[in-house]
């Protein structure tokens, strides 16, 4: 089912990060400044788990927010004091081809520019990334029951140069999808194992859910404006991309694959 959402000042901003499809390079010009390349989006190529769902990247998604010249930042681990390159300045190129949004990025010839140039040249630096607002995707349950989501049409702000890539992106915009399938997803959030009946247990998803909102107390999700959420502590399931939760996601998986490394170390 498709889905087509009204102004951009209504939508929810989405950053999606992942282990680059090819190896970034790194190149030196005549004049002595460094580019950094790669592909920040592949097209047609599923995504990790996203919370009981998987996305694809529509190979025509761009197509229009790119004619549009907008005006995309590029960053380092998506800090923005941690600036690489811009459209508008002519230090960020973008293009599309076959596989994906190829970019180039003219780095600055400062402290950050020559570390992410050497930390790119060593490989430490592999991962990429990409923050959008989603105008128009789809929604379907595949014959093997996963639900996948496909981006049609969105709007680009920033890419990233990542040096943590496969974690799966918390910050899925879910509002757009069919009652049915965001049921699903609450449903499936469940493991197999526990005991869920909606009935008794307040914390069950049930088919009621779907009409629920955010009741987080801060001035930004009373304006309905949960990606700007500023409670520390906020845990409603129905604050949509609240940074803080996903900052606390975020650190929770880094953690877990920093032990990990230490353990298999």
């Amino acid at each position: 089912m498709k889905n087509k959402k009204g102004s951009a000042a209504g939508l929810k901003r989405e950053v999606r990060t992942y282990a680059a499809s090819q190896p970034l390079t790194i190149r030196t010009t005549a004049d002595g400044r460094k580019l950094v390349q790669g592909y920040a989006i592949v097209f047609n190529s599923p995504s990790v788990d996203l919370g009981g769902l998987t996305e694809i990247c529509s190979p025509k998604m761009l197509d229009r927010t790119l004619k549009e010249n907008p005006d995309v930042l590029a960053f380092r681990d998506h800090k923005q004091e941690l600036l690489l390159g811009r459209t508008t300045a002519g230090t960020l190129e973008l293009r599309t081809d076959s596989t994906g949004l190829a970019f180039t990025i003219t780095l600055p010839q400062t402290n950050i520019g020559d570390d992410t140039a050497e930390n790119v040249r060593l490989k430490n630096l592999t991962g990429c990334s990409f923050g959008f607002t989603t105008v128009e995707d789809s929604w379907v349950v595949d014959e093997k029951g996963n639900v996948v989501r496909t981006l049609l049409d969105v709007d680009l702000f920033e890419i990233s140069i990542t040096s943590f890539p496969a974690y799966p992106a918390t910050s899925v915009n879910t509002r757009s999808a069919p009652a049915a399938i965001r049921a699903k997803l609450k449903r499936d959030a469940f493991d197999d194992d526990d005991e869920c009946d909606p009935d008794v247990d307040d914390d069950c998803p049930s088919s009621d859910d779907d009409d629920e909102e955010c009741s987080c107390e801060c001035a930004s999700c009373q304006r309905d404006d949960c990606e700007q959420c500023t409670d520390d502590n906020c845990e409603d399931d129905y604050c949509d991309a609240c940074p803080m939760q996903d900052e606390r996601r975020y650190d929770s998986v880094r953690i877990r694959s920093l032990f990990a490394h230490k353990i298999n170390a």
